[in-house]
């Protein structure tokens, strides 16, 4: 059962990757977007490049990997930043965008759909090995570097991805105190997560 869920999983998440990357190249011209500069804003986003990384971990579990993705810290590390993405979504973003049509199917999808998707992977593979509350240093790394990495980018190229991140009409000090409330959202999510997982640990036979 675990493997089936995990390569329905996995396709579901990759095919809307690739859904929402054909769409960037549909709408892209039409905003002034090449095919180089849509490529590159695809992966600005936090969204994009977490459901990428909840694809790797799916695809390592339907082939039966033991290696880094099939980690249950990994694996918790990445269903953290998953819910993050989709309570993100649903509190701070959905009423900013508005996308209709076609964008929203791809929205829909990317934040309410993958999420859930890999949590559920995440009850049935990961949540029943003990974690230590320690590790969620290491998994806000990568959240940190994110935020460091987008503005860089933004300092580079004028394009921010996150409204909360734009410093060029929050300046620095409101886009890092967006950014710290965001990696506190994080780091509560995570410490649920591993308190989940460890009372299952000691409730629920492996």
């Amino acid at each position: 059962m675990k493997i089936a869920y995990a390569r329905f999983a996995a396709a579901t998440i990759w095919l809307t990757l690739l859904y929402q990357f054909g769409l960037w190249f549909v709408i892209g011209p039409s905003r002034g977007f090449g095919r180089i500069e849509i490529t590159w804003i695809f992966f600005a986003f936090f969204t994009n490049l977490t459901n990428l990384l909840a694809a790797f971990a799916l695809t390592a579990a339907a082939r039966r990997s033991t290696g880094f993705f099939s980690r249950p810290g990994i694996v918790t590390g990445i269903a953290a930043s998953a819910v993050l993405v989709g309570l993100a979504w649903n509190v701070l973003l959905r009423d900013f965008d508005n996308p209709q049509g076609l964008r929203l199917v791809g929205e829909l999808l990317l934040h309410d759909v993958c999420p859930p998707l890999f949590l559920a992977w995440w009850w049935l593979a990961a949540s029943r090995q003990p974690l230590r509350y320690a590790e969620i240093a290491h998994w806000a790394l990568y959240p940190i570097g994110y935020f460091f990495y987008a503005l860089v980018r933004g300092a580079a190229d004028g394009f921010y991805p996150y409204p909360f991140f734009n410093v060029r009409e929050l300046g620095y000090a409101q886009v890092f105190v967006n950014g710290a409330g965001i990696l506190v959202g994080f780091i509560a999510i995570a410490a649920a997560l591993v308190w989940i997982a460890n009372l299952r640990s000691r409730r629920v036979p492996a």
